[in-house]
């Protein structure tokens, strides 16, 4: 989902930036694993970092964990989606109920302030939305709903197609500050748009 997420931010920017290596992690272990190779790009590259801040207190201490005593490149833009990316799916309130068929009510009005954005979207596509899209995003092994097959790439779909950023933004402030920087990184370092 992250790696969606980040090609329709960078897309954003008007093709001032590009995305040219895409790193598929299969979780935050990887991307910690990658960072000493990351760090050493960002002075002559410039490298977006996106993770989920999950369960730690705030996205600073997340970062200063991750980074140690290493000192971040100008050309790093580390982001941190509170608490998770699927917050900033569910901030698009209008876009998100159509896609998944929920009610526009029972939607949360402020998405950044659940425990588990990604529980409650799949609990609301459990209970909402129609049984197609539950067979993809769904599975439950009788221990509630977890993510199904097609999860990614459906809800991918919905990033690329139907994702209104500037909605979003107005309910998930992680998301804004994130567009805010991306838009700083592409013009200092990206091409002319």
């Amino acid at each position: 989902m992250s790696a969606a997420v980040l090609e329709r931010l960078v897309e954003e920017a008007g093709g001032r930036l590009r995305i040219d290596i895409p790193i598929p992690p299969t979780g935050s272990g990887d991307l910690i694993k990658k960072l000493p190779e990351l760090l050493r790009l960002a002075p002559n590259v410039p490298v977006l970092l996106l993770t989920d801040l999950d369960r730690k207190e705030c996205a600073p201490g997340l970062i200063g964990e991750w980074l140690g005593h290493r000192v971040k490149p100008d050309g790093m833009l580390f982001r941190v989606a509170v608490r998770e990316v699927e917050a900033w799916l569910l901030a698009d309130v209008e876009n998100f109920a159509n896609f998944a068929r929920i009610p526009l009510a029972k939607l949360p009005e402020t998405p950044e302030d659940l425990d588990d954005p990604k529980q409650t979207l799949l609990n609301l596509v459990k209970r909402y939305s129609p049984s197609s899209l539950k067979r993809e995003l769904v599975a439950d092994y009788g221990h509630g709903p977890r993510q199904g097959l097609a999860y990614n790439e459906r809800l991918s779909q919905f990033v690329h197609v139907c994702w209104n950023l500037e909605e979003a933004s107005m309910r998930a402030d992680s998301l804004a500050r994130t567009r805010r920087r991306i838009g700083e990184l592409a013009d200092q370092w990206g091409a002319p748009a």
